[in-house]
């Protein structure tokens, strides 16, 4: 057997090894340009997103006209859902990459490699699972309030959780 040829009986690290571990020229080209959206997504959409949806949404497809975000709940692809067209507003207004975008569309992926089964999948679902009485004498984040905000306005039909949501963006 030549030495360029793998063993059949190899473990698969080995023929991993043999075959390199450069990853293909398109892969990687698509990888740079997905890494390149996402942080200009980040950077573009910082005021719009919550904190805890906005760390783990990553551009996983990117066409002229169609956007595809991961995210890592079912409450954070909602939440960018329901918003579609104010983040699309955004995102074409202010930026050369996204001007011609016509689509979000929202994949949810849960990250399973450092995930503990014991606790809530996400630290939204986390933060929403605590007792109220643990924040009073925290301050709402600029984003947390403009969340609430935004919910108030656009979400909510109750006048009385209007005013509630309200009364609690300003105290």
């Amino acid at each position: 057997m030549s030495k360029k040829q793998p063993n059949r009986l190899a473990k698969l690290i080995d023929h991993q090894a043999f075959a390199g571990s450069a990853l293909p020229q398109t892969l990687a080209d698509d990888m740079r340009l997905y890494l390149q959206a996402t942080t200009e997504i980040k950077e573009l959409l910082v005021d719009c997103l919550p904190e805890e949806i906005l760390n783990n949404c990553w551009v996983v497809g990117l066409t002229a006209e169609q956007l595809i975000l991961s995210v890592g709940s079912m409450t954070a692809a909602n939440h960018i859902r329901y918003l579609q067209s104010a983040y699309l507003q955004v995102l074409t207004e202010q930026s050369i990459t996204f001007n011609q975008l016509k689509q979000i569309r929202v994949v949810v992926a849960k990250n399973t490699a450092n995930h503990d089964y014991s606790k809530p999948s996400s630290a939204l679902s986390a933060t929403l699972s605590k007792p109220l009485k643990a924040h009073e004498n925290q301050a709402l984040s600029q984003n947390t309030k403009r969340t609430i905000s935004q919910a108030a306005e656009h979400v909510t039909t109750d006048e009385n959780l209007k005013k509630a949501l309200l009364r609690l963006i300003n105290s």
